[in-house]
């Protein structure tokens, strides 16, 4: 199966100089002054040091899988978790479209970053899982809605990739990966959900590392969160860690969910902790740009 992208961009006074009589050698001197500070101002690099904040969460949500749904309850509380760390992105997996979309607006996961910075000023890179059997997007939510992965963000970008792995597993549920340029020329964040069975999800997060090192839509520093369906197993074929890229860096939860990020993202921090309704911690991440 081919890789599939879709883009989807989004759009984002001369001051009044004060006269000043100035004489003989004290004018010289502002006139060096000047030209001092005008080269200072032109020293400084392009870009401004940007804070980043990743929250990653596997919420459960579709009602599938018995054992860890909580009838919404992952979706209240990744709403309390949002407005209590302020993040700037905010990866998510075993959601339903609903939890990002309503019929008039944003969902609750959505709504929790609006909440923050206003409803125009976020966007949602939602991707559904597609069905082996139809092609046509996974309606694995007990409600009947669409399953899937999404990065929700906050920032100057708005591009969005999205893509189907070549690599499967048996089941019924094609797997996904969705990516979104955060900031503009300079941060992509994506985020994904591998299958269960460890030796495919190494051969998938392979080919996810492999399309971000060549794909030209890819900013120069790049963050993945998500659940990889692999751990830190030094010695073993499946150790995550033989899966990050010479340039890369990885944080995780100790278990499943992981973090990669290139060399020239900054890690600041970082924690995991429970979080009610799920079978998965909250895994919080702090970088800078």
């Amino acid at each position: 199966m081919s890789h599939r992208g879709v883009a989807e961009t989004a759009a984002e006074t001369a001051r009044r100089r004060p006269r000043l009589h100035l004489r003989g050698g004290l004018f010289a001197a502002a006139t060096a002054l000047a030209v001092v500070l005008t080269s200072s101002v032109a020293a400084q690099p392009a870009a401004a040091t940007a804070s980043v904040v990743v929250l990653q969460m596997n919420l459960c949500n579709s009602g599938a899988a018995k054992a860890c749904y909580s009838f919404g309850t992952a979706v209240e509380q990744a709403v309390v978790t949002i407005h209590r760390y302020r993040p700037q992105v905010v990866t998510v997996q075993e959601i339903c479209r609903d939890d990002v979309y309503a019929a008039h607006g944003w969902g609750p996961l959505a709504q929790a970053m609006a909440d923050l910075y206003g409803s125009r000023r976020i966007r949602v890179a939602f991707t559904p899982a597609r069905s082996r059997a139809t092609g046509e997007p996974y309606r694995g939510c007990v409600n009947g809605q669409e399953y899937g992965v999404a990065v929700i963000y906050h920032g100057t970008g708005g591009e969005v990739h999205r893509g189907w792995y070549t690599n499967q597993g048996r089941g019924g549920e094609v797997r996904t990966w969705s990516c979104a340029t955060v900031i503009e020329k300079r941060l992509t964040a994506c985020t994904t959900h591998l299958t269960i069975n460890r030796e495919m999800a190494m051969r998938q997060c392979r080919e996810l590392m492999s399309i971000l090192a060549s794909a030209p839509w890819a900013a120069p520093q790049v963050i993945v969160a998500g659940d990889f369906n692999l751990a830190a197993e030094p010695g073993k074929p499946t150790d995550v860690q033989t899966c990050v890229p010479p340039g890369y860096h990885r944080h995780g939860d100790d278990a499943v969910q992981q973090v990669f990020f290139t060399a020239g993202v900054t890690w600041i921090e970082g924690r995991y902790e429970p979080l009610a309704g799920t079978d998965h911690p909250l895994l919080y991440e702090h970088f800078r740009l």
